[in-house]
């Protein structure tokens, strides 16, 4: 009988409570835990190489994802916390044009009110922009099962302007485009955390492309190797290992792309601007807290662990809105 045979043989696949678990980020989102740093004075250290947004269709999509958020973080009301794409995004006034966003008109209603109460409660709207590409993880020293994959790759205006400075040649004399696959550039990412007292973020500022311009690299049976060039463009024979290795990933970019806010969500909006501007009390608020479900992120939202205090400085300001 088989139940004999496993009962009877060696057992191994029956072991596997001994196997290291360790967990992989399910929503494809490349995250930066620096928690998992054993030495806090270097900090935070992997090498990632910026890729290209190579569809399934085999069309190329734009390399980088820009999405505008609000964060309210009203304490005492914790189911209207949480982040809201703004209605100023590009890809949204394709759709609604001219629609204006009324947590911005909000926030500038507030801050120009001359009222200290209502200047005050403006500091619960903050403004977000990130940035979402595709990256391959070259190297991770706290993470080394991530080694390899292709992941999305969330950044603010620190990185973005690296990326930036590369194309314009600031750094080096020399325009790069970072994202391209035969003469482009590794990125190292060193991250430290900073405390100031009242506040604990990861500081990207010491983050840098390297020097030297290289080609993609690939998994060959030795390990993550360059592909060579042939009379300096990449060879036919390597260009289907490098389309299946950027195809293999658990998420598509565009699912991270802004998106109209729902009914529930407008809903919200509401009773956000309601409580901000003095039409509805915090007390009425929270009294109403049953009849409200819990805010609920979408899944290409990137929710953090801890409040937007923890985040780089420069991914909440209301600056260039």
């Amino acid at each position: 009988m088989a139940q004999n045979d496993d009962l009877f043989g060696n057992l191994d696949s029956t072991m596997s409570f001994l196997d290291e678990k360790k967990e992989v980020s399910k929503d494809g989102i490349y995250r930066v835990d620096l928690k998992k740093v054993k030495d806090k004075k270097r900090g935070y250290k992997a090498t990632l190489r910026f890729l290209p947004n190579f569809k399934k269709d085999g069309t190329l999509g734009e390399s980088a994802i820009e999405k505008v958020a609000h964060y309210v973080d009203i304490k005492n009301i914790p189911e209207l916390c949480g982040y809201y794409d703004s209605a100023k995004n590009p890809a949204i006034q394709k759709l609604q044009p001219g629609k204006k966003c009324p947590l911005s008109d909000t926030y500038y209603s507030l801050i120009n009110s001359k009222n200290a109460s209502l200047v005050e409660k403006a500091k619960m709207l903050k403004y977000s922009k990130k940035y979402f590409s595709y990256v391959l993880i070259l190297e991770d020293e706290q993470q080394p099962e991530l080694v390899g994959k292709v992941m999305i790759f969330q950044y603010g205006k620190t990185i973005k302007d690296k990326i930036t400075s590369e194309k314009t040649g600031e750094i080096s004399g020399e325009s790069c485009n970072v994202f391209r696959l035969d003469d482009g550039k590794d990125f190292v990412l060193l991250v430290k955390e900073v405390d100031t007292g009242d506040e604990v973020y990861p500081d990207y500022k010491n983050c840098s492309f390297k020097g030297e311009r290289s080609t993609i690299k690939i998994q060959t049976k030795d390990g993550m190797k360059n592909v060579p060039l042939e009379d300096g463009k990449i060879s036919d024979k390597f260009r289907d290992k490098i389309k299946e290795t950027l195809l293999n990933r658990d998420v598509e970019l565009e699912n991270f792309e802004p998106k109209v806010l729902t009914e529930e969500q407008e809903s919200k909006v509401t009773q956000i601007i309601n409580f901000l501007t003095g039409k509805t009390s915090g007390t009425v608020a929270a009294a109403k807290r049953d009849e409200v479900e819990d805010f609920s992120f979408d899944s290409d939202d990137v929710i953090p662990k801890s409040s937007p205090k923890s985040s780089t400085t420069d991914d909440f300001d209301f600056d260039g809105f």
